[in-house]
């Protein structure tokens, strides 16, 4: 029974969290688009996606790790990636190359407004070829992103961009869960006769 029980919460739990590799490469091949808001769940401040093949030689084209595109901060000016509507998201992690100059970045995530965490250290990156960032930060709702090279209007690529969001669930009806409940008692009554 209590396996059971558990099945069926697990069931409900996973409806609720989806994982996600974002590639970029569904908005087209054009050499600048800023990425609208919505796009993959998430609100893109300052950030556009470009074909990395329009900048051979750059070091935006050695950010392509899958497809052809990449996103990037546009004018090199520190971005935020913001979940579109409520909820949470865990960041993963991300590939990231850097346009002509190495340079440093520095992440923070926040939820509701309050900073939750911030990388002590900066991560280097290169215009030679693509770094994964790996920070596997849980439950935040914004990914602020520091270029220390940002004054210089140096940009940083980013491909497939990894997450998982959690959307917060929606409160069944009364009746569904009286019959929910029912369905799981009366299970039980026939295994405690049999």
């Amino acid at each position: 029974m209590k396996v059971f029980i558990g099945s069926v919460l697990l069931m409900f739990a996973a409806q609720f969290a989806s994982a996600a590799v974002i590639d970029f490469d569904d908005l087209g091949e054009e050499s600048f688009a800023q990425i609208g808001d919505g796009y993959g769940g998430f609100n893109w401040n300052v950030i556009g996606a470009l074909s990395g093949s329009d900048y051979s030689g750059t070091g935006l084209d050695t950010a392509v790790v899958s497809g052809t595109n990449v996103a990037f901060n546009a004018f090199g000016a520190w971005s935020s990636i913001d979940l579109a509507g409520a909820g949470s998201f865990d960041f993963i992690g991300a590939w990231f190359g850097s346009y002509l100059f190495e340079q440093e970045l520095a992440f923070e995530g926040w939820l509701d407004g309050v900073l939750v965490y911030s990388t002590l250290d900066t991560f280097v990156i290169t215009p030679e070829s693509a770094s994964w960032i790996q920070l596997d930060w849980a439950g935040i709702d914004q990914l602020m992103i520091y270029n220390s090279l940002a004054d210089w209007g140096v940009s940083w690529g980013m491909d497939d961009f990894t997450v998982e969001i959690h959307r917060p669930a929606n409160v069944p009806e009364a009746s569904g869960l009286v019959l929910l409940l029912m369905g799981v008692l009366g299970v039980g009554v026939l295994r405690r006769r049999a």
